[in-house]
Formats: structure tokens, sequence, C-alpha cells
């Protein structure tokens, strides 16, 4: 029996090429979604749990609440950790962890953008790091000991000779000994590094400085917790015990910490905090692709259902002899659904074969390292196997029921007709399709517009010709030379030495403006840069002066501040806000000796904050160059020489800021991607399914198409006549998905601070385009039918 089955359903998807191939190639692009926005969802989800106690892992975070803001981050004090761990039995462990601008060298051998962290002797007893050379446990206990990755060893030292005991450099004068190498870090953590120094380092190098400054938040505190140990009530005893800890710090300024654990396996999708290690992901991103691949499947399998149950009257007669000679409702339903099992199966193993070919470039397209062997587990393999199961039952429970329902009697004398709840179902299903494709089609443009609009977005500033070198830290003490070589080139229209770059989150420093009182400090972004800096990226000044040589107190006494610090500061308007003092930091004091209008000096996620300009050498790690836009390669070539001269041992790297502005998005610009690829999956299947169902409904008609013409109905009348009815259901189609659009990218918007408004007008775009698609797809058939010989068609049987 169960080989006639398959005998029959190879004959049926053999005999029926045309409707074998859409419902397959529709299958197959579904599965490849699922497939792939798997492989990726699977690869966002195991951020950090490599680490073998991944559940007993928390970062401690901390809100610092100000008399006029609140400011979440990711950094803490250094006292914190041993504090806690001292103090609070359910921490196992603590340990914190920082970064380094310096550089490493050995045989006078440098590399430069290798990312040096300090850590805490329990590093290893918190995180896990497979060893390769040398004992973990002890590594990192002594000051001046460092731990190399894998490939930061190899760069150093041939793999013949080991690693451990080898003395390199700091900064090319201080010693460290290698004590260990481990395992490079995997893709799939929240933070990287190349090597680790001993945190004691920082002590022996600064002669045992006191790490008692609670308001240092410099550092990221992680905690091992006991197992079972409840995070949210030790949150609270955490918040007692510091508010008793740090009293007399905090008396009387009105501010107060709120500390934070956040369990390490939600850092990398749920956390946008101030001051991150790196920018992390979304997991509302995550939900959108898995909603897209989902719905894509999901139309894939309406174009099952609909084909299925259109072409149903072609096989009533077959159904009909099987009922005859003894066939049971339950056997008739096993051998449908047992079709769409196969051609499930079909597709799915189509899809492998596509996802084998299309994952490199997915896996570019995403920035993430995917790979197929994720498949090769028990886990997986069940779940795939069960997604097949389930697709076949949901593309062919319903044509399995209406096939079986025939009765004999009414095939055998012709009488078989659709019952109008099948018409219904069949027609809504089509409405239901194109709503899907309409509501990407409209979400892709809208993330297009607003991405375009980002781009175009008057910053303030003119960041159009204007390129920023990242200075190694080596070579800052060259900065000086460097502006002054790259300014005598004559495409160079103006240089800054400045700490701003949009590669880099600005910081924040606790501020106390004149009129208010102490316990009114405020968290204030301070840029630091040159005398230059507000001629080179051309930000209006709308009151007072620039900064100046010919004043040299400008370089301790001096603040340029920002249009909304005037307001925030309550001075009654730009020209009053001259000559006020601000406390800045630790003991600086200076006056306002001008204005700025406001710009852009971070994400467009965000309104402009209030922010101070000042001169401060120490912070600079970028020279600002504003270029004519004239054979920009040539110019790029000599600055690259420029470079070359003085610093001969390191590559010349520069960035575009409007690239570096663009990149900000990234997260937005893959969404865009994905949407845009997504949307042309769904336009494809639902067309498919939407002409092979105009084929089977023509085919119905095709006497009734004779006739018309043989009365004098002509190709123009008749391609209206059998096109009306599909383009119905896609303008109900557009009526449903634009208001659904509308609200689903309306709250997206939200997270921008400048977005665009949403025009009814694309809405009206969008539909006129998914009505010419349809049209386009139906009249193929359409067109066929009309121009055919009516003879034939009459005699057609």
């Amino acid at each position: 029996m169960f080989k006639n089955y398959l005998k029959t359903m190879w004959r049926n998807l053999w005999k029926n090429k045309m409707y074998s191939f859409i419902n397959i190639t529709g299958l197959s692009m579904g599965i490849t979604c699922c497939l792939l926005i798997f492989l990726y969802v699977q690869y966002q989800l195991s951020y950090d749990k490599f680490n073998v106690n991944t559940n007993e892992i928390y970062r401690l975070t901390e809100v610092l609440h100000l008399p006029t803001e609140i400011n979440a981050r990711a950094v803490t004090s250094p006292p914190m950790a041993t504090a806690l761990k001292a103090n609070f039995p359910e921490v196992k462990d603590a340990v914190r962890i920082s970064y380094s601008g310096r550089y490493i060298s050995y045989n006078n051998k440098k590399i430069q953008d290798a990312k040096i962290m300090y850590a805490d002797l329990g590093f290893f007893n918190v995180f896990t790091f497979p060893a390769i050379e040398g004992n973990l446990q002890n590594a990192l206990s002594n000051p001046y000991s460092i731990v190399l990755t894998q490939s930061m060893a190899k760069k150093y030292f041939p793999q013949k000779f080991s690693a451990v005991g080898k003395t390199m450099q700091l900064s090319d004068s201080i010693p460290l000994t290698v004590t260990a190498v481990i395992k490079d870090v995997p893709a799939n953590a929240h933070f990287k590094f190349d090597c680790i120094l001993s945190r004691n380092t920082i002590n022996a190098m600064n002669n045992n400085v006191s790490e008692a400054e609670w308001f240092d938040n410099n550092y990221y505190t992680y905690l091992l917790l006991q197992k079972n140990a409840d995070y949210h009530q030790l949150e609270k005893k955490f918040n007692s015990f510091i508010a008793v800890q740090m009293k007399d710090d905090i008396k009387g300024t009105g501010l107060y910490y709120d500390l934070k654990l956040q369990p390490l396996t939600s850092i990398h999708l749920h956390s946008n905090l101030n001051s991150e290690i790196q920018p992390n992901s979304n997991i509302v991103y995550v939900y959108i692709f898995c909603a897209a691949a989902l719905l894509i499947l999901l139309i894939a399998c309406i174009n099952f259902i609909n084909l299925s149950t259109a072409k149903s009257i072609s096989r009533a007669k077959e159904i009909g002899l099987r009922k005859v000679i003894g066939a049971s409702r339950r056997q008739l339903i096993f051998q449908f659904l047992g079709e769409s099992f196969l051609f499930t199966v079909t597709a799915a193993a189509l899809s492998i074969a596509c996802i084998i070919l299309l994952l490199p470039w997915f896996s570019s397209f995403t920035g993430e390292q995917l790979s197929l062997f994720n498949f090769i587990n028990t886990d997986v393999l069940l779940l795939f196997a069960g997604a097949i199961i389930i697709v076949s039952v949901t593309a062919g429970i319903y044509p399995a029921f209406l096939l079986s329902s025939f009765s004999p009697v009414k095939v055998f004398k012709g009488t078989t007709k659709y019952e109008w709840r099948d018409i219904f179902l069949r027609k809504g299903l089509v409405v239901f399709q194109f709503t899907i494709a309409i509501v990407l089609i409209s979400g892709a443009l809208l993330v297009y517009q607003q991405l375009r609009f980002i781009q175009n977005q008057k910053l303030g500033l003119n960041k159009d010709q204007l390129i920023e070198v990242k200075l190694p830290s080596s070579q800052l003490s060259k900065k000086d030379i460097l502006e002054q070589a790259f300014v005598k080139n004559p495409s160079v229209i103006n240089a800054s030495l400045t700490g701003f770059s949009y590669q880099e989150p600005v910081s924040t420093v606790a501020t106390l403006p004149e009129g208010f009182s102490s316990n009114e400090i405020n968290s204030i972004a301070s840029i630091f840069a040159d005398e230059n800096f507000v001629k080179t990226f051309q930000i209006p000044l709308v009151a007072g002066r620039d900064f100046s040589k010919s004043f040299p107190s400008d370089a301790d006494e001096a603040f340029i501040i920002n249009e909304t610090a005037v307001k925030a500061f309550n001075w009654k308007n730009n020209n009053a806000a001259l000559g006020k003092t601000i406390d800045w930091g630790p003991g600086k004091k200076g006056k306002v000796i001008g204005v700025v209008k406001d710009f852009n000096y971070s994400s467009l996620h965000d309104n402009i904050k209030p922010a101070i300009i000042q001169i401060l050498p120490d912070a600079y790690n970028f020279i600002a160059l504003r270029i004519k836009p004239d054979d920009m390669q040539q110019t790029i070539s000599s600055l690259a020489t420029t470079w070359k001269n003085i610093v001969d041992e390191d590559d010349f790297k520069y960035s575009f800021l409007d690239d570096d502005f663009a990149a900000l998005y990234q997260s937005e610009q893959n969404l865009q991607h994905v949407l845009a690829l997504f949307t042309a999956l769904s336009i494809i299947i639902a067309c498919l399914g939407l002409f092979g169902l105009a084929a089977f409904t023509i085919a119905q008609r095709i006497k009734e198409i004779g006739i018309r013409k043989v009365v004098g109905a002509t190709i123009i009348s008749i391609l209206a006549l059998l096109s009306k009815d599909f383009l119905k259901l896609v303008f109900i189609a557009v009526c449903i998905a634009s208001p659904v659009a509308w609200f689903i990218v309306n709250k997206w918007l939200q997270n921008f601070a400048y977005h665009i408004q949403i025009n009814w007008f694309t809405f009206i775009l969008v539909g006129l385009c998914a009505m010419l698609i349809s049209l386009l797809t139906v009249s193929f058939q359409a067109i066929k039918a009309a121009i055919a010989n009516p003879i034939k068609s009459l005699r057609t049987e």
C-alpha cells in the first residue's frame, strides 16, 4: 500500500510539473530563509555561553542619579569588586577588567592594534579560556605578568618555541613576563582581547596608588555568584551597603548610585548602556528577523494550500474511483498528507544545498561567523525533522481534508463544486499572502528612507571631506609633529588634534556650572580638542570667541559650550553665558569664552545634550584633517607618505568622518538589507502562487472565454475580466497592510530622536506597485487564454 501511495505521489508530482515546481520552489525558499535565520538567531543567543559558569556570572553596572539626569552605564569604580566580595558570601569571586591604550613589543617588533586588557587574579576563575601553555591559576598573580592569546603568540613567537617565560615590553620600556597562552577569544564573546596584563601591574606602575576612589568609574566589574543566588535580592543588599560606604562622598551632592546586576548572557542582546565595551546587538532585530522568516515560510505554505485546493477538481475522478473500490477517508487523508510530506522533504533537501552555497555570503552579510556545523547535533537535527513535519502538516492538512471529502456520486455525475467557504478561504489566503508582502515592502522602503534621512541630516558640523587619522599609542608623542607636517600639504585646509570621533563615545565628566549649588552636580559630555577644532569641523560660533594660542590661559581656564548647555545651565542667553565659570572634574575651574551652535556629537538615536569643548592635550588620539575635494586619492597618498617619513613602523590608517557616522547605524543597515532580501523573496513566492492559481482558475473558465470571444469580446475586455478578481484581493491586502506597516515602523522610529514623518503617499506607491506586480503575474496566463483559438477552447474537455 505504501509503495502504491509513493508511486501515485511521484506520478502526480511529475505529471503536474508547473504545480510541482511552484510548490517546491516556494517551500524551499521559505525553508532556506528559516534555516539561515535559525543559524543567525542561534549564534546571537549563544553569546558568552562558552563559559562553564555562564549562569552564575553577572556584570555589575550602575545607574547614577543626578539632580537633572539619570546616567546608566556599564562601568563601576575599583573599590566595588573587592568590597562586595569581602562582605557578601553570595559573591564567590569578583574580577575587574579595563583596557589599555599602550602597545606591546618583542625584540623591537610592535603590534599597534592589539587589544590589551588588565584583569584581576580571579579572571580565569570566573571566565573559561582554555590554556595552551602555562598555569592559569597563578598567571595573573604577579605584577608585570602577561597572558597571550594563541593568535597573538604566533605573531611574536614561532610555533616550535614556547612563549611562556619570554620577556616582552609594554611601551618599549616596561618588561613583561609571559606566564601563559590561551586559546583565542571566541567570536561570540561580548568582549575581545589579544592579551591580558595582571592588574597588579597598574599599582606597580603607579607606586601602589590607592584604589579607594569611589568616583573613578572606569572599570568593568564581573561577579561570580553562588549557585541559586537570587541576584535581584542581592542588588538590594548591594545598594544598602554602598549607600553606607559612600555616604560621606555623596553627602550634599544630590546624587546617588543604584547598582544593577546583569546576567552575562543578556549583555549582548539586552544591554545598551553608556560606556559599553563594544556595541551590542538588539533583541528586537532578532525578533524581526524571526518573524520575517516565519512569515515567508507561511506564504509558501499558503501557496501549497491554494494550489492544492484549486487543483482538486482535476483529481475528483481519481478520488471518487478510490472511494468506490474501498478506500476510506482516513487512507485518502494519509495519501494527501504524504504528498505534502514528499514536497516538503524535496524542498528541504534543496534548501540544504542552497544554504551550503549561500552561507558564506550570509555570514559576510550579517558580520557573524555562522557555520553549518552548528546543525550537526542531536537537538538541532530533531528540530529540523520536527520543522519538516510541521510544515508538511501546515501545508497539507486542509487540502487533504477537502479532497477526501468529495462524494463519489457527485464526482461521476460531474456536479462536484467548491463550497463557498473553500472559495472564501482561498481568497482570504491570497489576501493574507499579499498583506505580508506589502508590510515587508513598506517596512523596507521606510527603513531606507530613515537611513537616507540620517545620512542627509544636518549635524551642525560639516562631515564631508573630513578624515580622521587614529594615532597609535606608541606615536602619541609625535602628534604635534604629525599635525604640523600634514598642514604643510597644499590639499589640507585645516587640521586639529582631538579626542572626538564617531568611532568612540564622548566622555562625560561631573560638572558644576555657575549658579548651581554643590548638590547639583551634572554629568556633561566633554570634547577634548586643540585651538583648531571649531574651524576644522566647521561648527558655527554663535557667541564669544574661539580658542586661540594668543591667549595662553585657554589651555587651562577656558571652555566653549553648545547652545543646549546654555539652556541647561539656566543662563539667560548665549551672550550672557560668556564669562560664566564652570567647575569641571577634579579641581579644574575655568570660564566660558564661546558658544557654538548645537551639533550632533553622537548618534541621532539621542537628542543633543549639553557639551563642553576644552583643550586637554593628554586626551588627543586623533588628527582631524579637512581636505580639498580635488584628486582625493592623490591627497591620501601624499598624506601616507608624510606619515611614513615620520612614523616608519606603522601603516597609515584613516577613516572618513561621514563613514564613521554611517557605521553608528550598522544594525539598522543590516535590518534594511535583511528586509530588502525578505521582501524580494516574499514577492517572488507570492507571485509564484498567484501565477499558479491564475493558471488553474483560468483553466476552469476556458469554455466561458471561448464563448465570449465568439460573441465579440476583445482581448482587452477578457484580460480585464480575468484580472479584476485578483486585483480586488490585492487591493484589500493593501488596505489591511498599510495601517499595520505604519504602526510597526512608527514604533521603530521612536528609537530615533530625529526621524522621518511617515507619508501616506508611501503606502499608495507601495499599493500601486503591488497591484502592478500582480497584474503582470496574472496577465501572462490571462493573455494566453484571451488569444487562444475559441474553437479549440470550446472543444476542450
